[in-house]
């Protein structure tokens, strides 16, 4: 019994990752690394659940360090992923948004 249940969560788990590399592949995140693409979920998580995501909230979710995400985001940045804005409310900090094609 207990085996039959650990196969189905294996079968299940397999499928998502399935399902994830697929993503990864339309989303072509399949170049960057697993830090990279850490930033990146962390980056549309925020914006899922608040609208809305400046760099120091991906510091504080990520859990990584800011020489770190500075360096994700401006890859982001060149690879035309990601836009920086400038807050309006708060010229030391940049809003994060995807680029849409």
């Amino acid at each position: 019994m207990y085996y039959q249940i650990m196969s189905i969560y294996r079968d299940d788990l397999i499928d998502i990752l399935k399902m994830l590399m697929n993503i990864e592949k339309d989303l072509n995140l399949v170049r960057y690394s697993d830090t990279e693409k850490k930033i990146y979920y962390t980056i549309a998580l925020k914006i899922s659940k608040t609208g809305s995501c400046n760099i120091s909230d991906v510091i504080q979710n990520s859990g990584l360090s800011r020489s770190t995400v500075y360096k994700t985001i401006k890859k982001f940045e060149l690879d035309n992923i990601v836009k920086l804005d400038q807050s309006k409310s708060d010229k030391r900090e940049f809003n994060l948004s995807f680029v849409t094609a």
